[in-house]
């Protein structure tokens, strides 16, 4: 297959590397120093855990040109970055098949308005880490795999002919509101914590905020009747006692996952978790939510302060 990746971070990089060595004829779209970066050492993908690094070559384009012809697209970007990213994909109707994996809890209308239902597949990557000096240094998350929607089964079959592993979600929408308010909570309980994962873990206190504002977002969409959270998440934060929940999240905050699975994301993308965080805010309704509101001031302040 022909497969443009629209953004070549951490995700982008990743996928297209594995695409590539699938037998795929792939394509990243990148600009500025990652664009030079990509020309001239190729993707150097790290896996966080082993140290175990790969080069792969791969084409670089700098911008998604008007007419563009291609079987997928996959859109790996920030959320703030999805207004441009519509532009240039409503000026490419040859690409058949476009796979948003963007971190949004908007809802979906307008990319479906835009590019047609039956063209537009919803997803969530199953990879975190960071790129340092170059270097995409990432690990697959054991817990999440690529969740993609369950009717789109020609994109859960070239995911898993690259080896991924694939969670079929029957609502991606609903899936996308969830995670963000969990992902949201623990960004602004690690900013809380200057960014650093087993500091966070350190603090009982930190990490019971964390909990109850996850807690108080999922409530405020259990009102609204959105999709519920995957079982095991729904489990540690909703069923079992507080101090289970705690304690599971203090150990992962503590290990290694922690910081390449949530502190080395967040600590570069503050204007994506403010752009995320007033996404869950439209969906709240008025019900007090004192946690989630005292971490998304976190993540308001955390934003400010890279502006300046």
């Amino acid at each position: 297959m022909r497969i443009i990746i629209l953004g070549a971070g951490v995700q982008g990089t990743f996928y297209g590397g594995r695409f590539a060595q699938a037998g795929h004829d792939v394509t990243i779209v990148a600009r500025g120093r990652r664009a030079i970066e990509l020309r001239e050492r190729g993707a150097v993908i790290e896996n966080a855990f082993t140290g175990q690094t790969e080069t792969i070559q791969l084409p670089i384009a700098e911008r998604l040109a008007p007419g563009t012809s291609a079987d997928l697209c996959l859109v790996a970007i920030r959320r703030e970055q999805m207004t441009e990213a519509l532009r240039d994909l409503l000026a490419t109707p040859a690409i058949k098949r476009i796979v948003f994996m963007v971190n949004h809890a908007n809802g979906s209308e307008e990319i479906f308005r835009s590019l047609g239902r039956a063209r537009v597949v919803l997803a969530f990557p199953g990879v975190a880490g960071s790129l340092e000096e170059g270097v995409d240094r990432c690990s697959e998350i054991r817990e999440q795999p690529t969740a993609v929607e369950a009717s789109a089964v020609d994109v859960i079959s070239l995911l898993q002919g690259a080896g991924f592993k694939v969670a079929r979600v029957a609502d991606m929408d609903g899936w996308l509101r969830r995670h963000a308010v969990f992902v949201t909570s623990i960004a602004g309980a690690l900013y809380e914590a200057g960014g650093n994962a087993r500091r966070l873990a350190e603090s009982q206190a930190g990490v019971i905020t964390f909990i109850r504002a996850v807690r108080e977002g999922w409530s405020a969409l259990d009102r609204r009747g959105i999709e519920p959270a995957p079982l095991a998440l729904r489990a540690i934060f909703c069923w079992v006692p507080l101090r289970y929940a705690v304690n599971y999240w203090r150990r992962l905050l503590m290990s290694a996952r922690g910081d390449i699975y949530f502190a080395r994301h967040v600590r570069h993308a503050p204007a994506e978790m403010a752009a995320l965080s007033a996404d869950v805010r439209d969906l709240m309704d008025e019900v007090s939510k004192p946690n989630l509101d005292r971490l998304y001031s976190a993540i308001d302040l955390a934003a400010a302060e890279r502006n300046l």
